[in-house]
């Protein structure tokens, strides 16, 4: 236990530790409206293909301000970019909240999308800058599960709340809270971070032109070897199904079952806090004893997991079988998040997060509208048994492609 407690001491020093508690302030409020979104585009007069439509149009929106925000990152540094957006992330949440129909919520989702689109990749880099190979998958562990283990009973609070006042109701109050906790996390950002980008290390430019920036793109992929493509291909497949049953788990809980919005919210907080637990046990062996046998362990039992999920008959089978989807994730998701890191040069990581920003936004969106509409018009459990076939392929593929990286990038 001394050597875990050291080992996560550590880690948790400068940047890392600013967003961590800057992020765990955000998680608080956010958890409350996450977990009811899709019932909340239901609630405004959208049906099940809307909710895909919003999240699908949103993810597209992304691409463009990702490619532009990870050029930026690398050429004026992380911390400015960082710390503008969220601002303006915190105000989206007005709009949510006094949203009068769907069609605003779309609104909502297009500029979140615009300004999401810009920071990732500078808060991408920022993380990755924070961490080195020998914690990098303790760092991401702790970058993980510290926001969230502050916000694991925000769901249930905030269900109990929607039984009692309804559900448009509570999501107006929730919204309000977003905005005002997203304010203070962006003061908080812009008061402590220190930019990790030296001025050595920003790209040099002399002009804009489209050329260059596509040039500058273009070397990033040149950077990237064969074990990081393969790897890339695998999470591709992975990415696309969780786009296409992701969001219709709480739909499919109250359709199926009729489950209540404070029996969803327990759920919720108990997958939360579960996920936090095993994310930190796995980390430490994930830099310790490779990374890769974590990450095939997730990508194996992840179908098994959402045959499970169907399976389910009651409210407590549910309940355990949304464990088991999210034990399948976090028993590799620090090594998976570790990889990407391993594989990127430090000069390059601007862009490579932009570019892989990108391909999550395409597929991840992409999925999301083919969920909707593939649960309106095929049936409630069709999403989730697409999800299966990809991801059992994609498993069984990455027991023969995947190989422990010979270099760690710093």
């Amino acid at each position: 236990m001394s050597l875990v407690l050291e080992k996560i001491k550590s880690a948790m020093h400068g940047n890392l530790v600013v967003m961590i508690v800057s992020s765990a302030l955000w998680s608080v409020t956010d958890n409350l409206t996450m977990p009811f979104y899709a019932l909340y585009v239901l609630e405004l007069g959208g049906d099940y293909a809307m909710i895909g439509k919003i999240l699908g149009v949103a993810a597209l929106v992304r691409i463009v301000p990702i490619f532009i925000g990870g050029y930026l990152t690398d050429k004026f540094g992380r911390k400015q970019i960082l710390y503008t957006m969220t601002y303006l992330m915190a105000c989206v949440a007005l709009i949510r909240a006094f949203a009068p129909d769907y069609r605003f919520l779309v609104m909502a989702a297009v500029l979140e999308a615009l300004f999401m689109g810009l920071r990732q990749p500078s808060m991408s880099s920022l993380i990755s800058d924070s961490t080195t190979p020998q914690n990098r998958s303790l760092s991401y562990a702790l970058w993980m599960i510290g926001p969230s283990l502050v916000g694991v009973l925000s769901p249930s609070i905030f269900g109990l709340i929607i039984d009692h006042y309804g559900l448009r109701t509570a999501m107006q109050w929730g919204y309000i809270t977003v905005f005002i906790t997203g304010l203070i996390c962006a003061y908080i950002r812009q008061r402590y971070i220190i930019e990790t980008l030296d001025k050595s290390e920003k790209i040099s430019i002399k002009t804009d032109s489209v050329k260059e920036l596509f040039s500058n793109f273009k070397s990033t992929l040149l950077s990237l070897n064969g074990q990081a493509a393969r790897f890339i291909a695998l999470d591709i497949v992975f990415t696309l199904s969780l786009g296409l049953a992701e969001p219709y788990f709480v739909t499919y809980a109250t359709d199926t079952l009729q489950i209540s919005g404070s029996q969803w919210g327990l759920i919720m907080s108990l997958v939360t806090l579960i996920h936090c637990a095993l994310v930190l046990v796995v980390a430490s062996p994930s830099d310790e004893k490779g990374r890769v046998r974590f990450v095939q362990a997730s990508m194996i039992s992840w179908p098994i997991s959402y045959f499970l999920f169907l399976s389910s008959g009651n409210y407590l089978q549910l309940m355990a079988s949304r464990i088991c989807v999210t034990l399948a994730a976090a028993v590799g998701q620090p090594a998976w998040t570790a990889l990407f890191t391993d594989y990127c040069p430090k000069e390059h990581r601007g862009r490579y997060h932009a570019m892989l920003e990108i391909t999550w936004s395409i597929l991840y969106g992409g999925g999301n509208y083919l969920g909707g509409v593939i649960y309106q018009n095929m049936g409630v459990k069709a999403p989730f048994q697409v999800a299966m076939v990809l991801m059992g392929m994609g498993g069984l593929t990455s027991l023969f492609l995947l190989k422990e990286p010979q270099y760690k990038e710093d």
